[in-house]
């Protein structure tokens, strides 16, 4: 399950949970999400504690730790032949495309995690996620043949700007705050991926998180430098247009009250 930062990804797995063919597996699936080991580390715990102004900075300082958790859990549950759910942005192409390769090969070898992304004394990068056990370094399973995986990828996107008010809305919420700009690319880079990767599995779903009704619009030409959600896109803006959330909904004079109860409601955490 791939999709940018806050586009939705929890909320269409509880909805796919329900269906039949995930609710028979989900009982014995293993559920991979760095953000969950992130928050259950004991580091980044003591540090929310400090308050809002940290926030950014206290998700950066474990997220490595947390994605080496996740990976983790990933090559082992593989191993040994777990149904796994991967929940990710998957928006860097070299690591997905290696850890499909794996998934397709893992019922008959073993593999551990690798090197990773490092960069050489001479300036080349080398990026190798995941290796291969040796022969005399794997466990025989006693003579039994496993199945391939099935791999289904599922898809969510959602406008940008629906994204970063979700983030900032997490942030107050849950104290787990991450960069507008980080947020963006990652928006960008999985809808330039999801063609390539959908040649890659067995089958592909897409789902749109959006509010209103009607597929996301020029996602893949994102401006993830952009300071307002007036950079965000190329004249017409679609968030500008009539119909559109941002214009409809989030500007909507109705809502000015809400607003300043917002306002209130975070000046009185920020004192806390």
């Amino acid at each position: 399950m791939g999709g940018g930062m806050g586009a939705g990804k929890s909320t269409v797995l509880k909805d796919i949970l329900k269906e039949p063919f995930w609710a028979g597996a989900a009982g014995n699936a293993v559920v991979i999400e760095a953000d969950a080991f992130k928050e259950s580390d004991v580091i980044y715990r003591a540090l929310s504690k400090r308050g809002h102004s940290d926030m950014v900075h206290t998700a950066e300082l474990v997220h490595q730790s947390s994605t080496d958790a996740a990976s983790s859990l990933l090559v082992t549950a593989l191993n040994e032949g777990r149904d796994v759910i991967m929940d990710g942005t998957l928006s860097w192409i070299p690591f997905v495309l290696q850890t499909i390769t794996m998934a397709r090969c893992v019922h008959r070898r073993r593999y551990r995690m690798g090197a990773g992304y490092k960069k050489n004394p001479d300036g080349t990068i080398t990026e190798n996620y995941w290796e291969q056990i040796e022969e005399e370094d794997q466990v025989p399973e006693g003579g039994k043949r496993r199945k391939p995986y099935r791999i289904e990828l599922v898809g969510v996107v959602c406008e940008a700007y629906l994204a970063v008010i979700r983030g900032i809305r997490r942030a107050i919420m849950c104290r787990r705050a991450v960069r507008v700009n980080s947020q963006l690319k990652s928006h960008k880079r999985f809808a330039n991926a999801f063609p390539t990767y959908c040649q890659l599995v067995d089958n592909a779903r897409l789902y749109s998180t959006n509010a209103l009704e009607g597929p996301p619009k020029r996602i893949g030409r994102l401006n993830e430098n952009a300071d307002s959600i007036y950079e965000l896109y190329r004249y017409p803006n679609p968030a500008c247009q009539t119909g559109s959330i941002w214009k409809d909904i989030v500007l909507s004079p109705s809502r000015v009250n809400i607003q300043q109860e917002l306002k209130y409601t975070i000046q009185k955490v920020e004192r806390m």
